[in-house]
C-alpha cells in the first residue's frame, strides 16, 4: 500500500505543494519550453506514454495539472525508494496495481510507462501487459501520449507532447498507435525550422531563455538609444 508520503496522508498533504513547486521549477530551469497538441479526456482512463527522458514523469504531472485531472503515475519500486516524497505528487509503485485499479474505479486517471524502463535513444521498446490489465479490469480506455525532448535551435532543449485518441485495451493497437505518434513527431521535427514550434502545437510552459534571447532586449534598447534601431 502507499507509504508515509501518500498524497492523502497528513505528511503528504503538507509536502505536496513543495514537491509540485520543485517539479515546475525543474521544468522551467532546464527546458526552453513545453509544447502540446491534443488534450486529455475526462477520467477515468489509463494514460500510456513512451519513456525516453528524465522529464517524462514531470510531463505527466504537468498534463494532469493543466487539465485538472486527479491522477497517479506508476513508478518503479527503485525510483520510489530513492524518492519516496514523489508519492505526495501522486506517484504510486508499480507493485501496487490493485491500488491503481482502485483509483481508476473511483474515477481517477492512472499513468504508466508501458515499456517499463527508460530508453534514451527514443525508440519504442517492448510493451508490458500491465497497461492492458489495468484498463480491462477497470473498464476504461487507454489514452496514448508520446513525448520527445530535443535540443534544437536554443540553448536548452524543448519538449513536444502529442496526445492521441482513446483506445480499447489492446496491446498491439497501443504499440502501433505509439509508434505512429512518435513517427509524426519525428516527421514534424525534420520539416520545421529549429526555432519554430511545430504546426498545431501550443506552448503550455515557457522555460529558460537562451543566451541570445537574454541579451537581445538590452541590445535593442542600446541601438534605440543610439538611434540605430529599426
Amino acid at each position: 500500500m502507499p507509504g508515509m508520503f501518500d498524497r492523502e496522508s497528513f505528511i503528504g498533504k503538507i509536502v505536496s505543494p513543495h514537491i509540485e513547486r520543485m517539479l515546475l521549477r525543474s521544468l522551467k530551469r532546464n527546458l526552453h519550453g513545453v509544447y502540446l497538441k491534443g488534450k486529455l479526456i475526462d477520467p477515468p482512463f489509463v494514460l500510456a506514454m513512451n519513456h525516453h527522458s528524465f522529464f517524462d514523469g514531470h510531463f505527466v504531472w504537468l498534463l494532469f495539472k493543466l487539465f485538472g485531472v486527479r491522477g497517479s503515475l506508476l513508478l518503479s519500486d527503485e525510483n520510489l525508494r530513492s524518492f519516496p516524497v514523489l508519492e505526495a505528487a501522486g506517484a504510486l509503485s508499480t507493485s501496487h496495481l490493485r491500488e491503481a485499479l482502485r483509483r481508476l474505479q473511483t474515477g481517477e486517471a492512472v499513468a504508466i510507462f508501458p515499456e517499463g524502463r527508460l530508453i534514451p535513444d527514443g525508440s519504442l521498446g517492448q510493451l508490458k501487459r500491465g497497461v492492458v490489465w489495468l484498463a480491462e479490469k477497470a473498464g476504461v480506455p487507454i489514452l496514448p501520449v508520446v513525448s520527445r525532448v530535443w535540443l534544437r535551435g536554443y540553448e536548452n532543449p524543448e519538449a513536444f507532447l502529442l496526445v492521441g485518441k482513446p483506445l480499447p485495451p489492446d496491446l498491439s493497437e497501443l504499440r502501433a498507435t505509439l509508434q505512429n505518434l512518435l513517427a509524426e513527431l519525428d516527421r514534424l521535427c525534420s520539416l520545421t525550422h529549429s526555432r519554430e514550434p511545430f504546426e498545431g502545437f501550443s506552448l503550455i510552459l515557457s522555460g529558460r531563455s537562451s543566451l541570445d534571447e537574454r541579451i537581445k532586449s538590452p541590445w535593442r534598447l542600446f541601438l534605440e538609444v543610439l538611434g540605430l534601431g529599426n
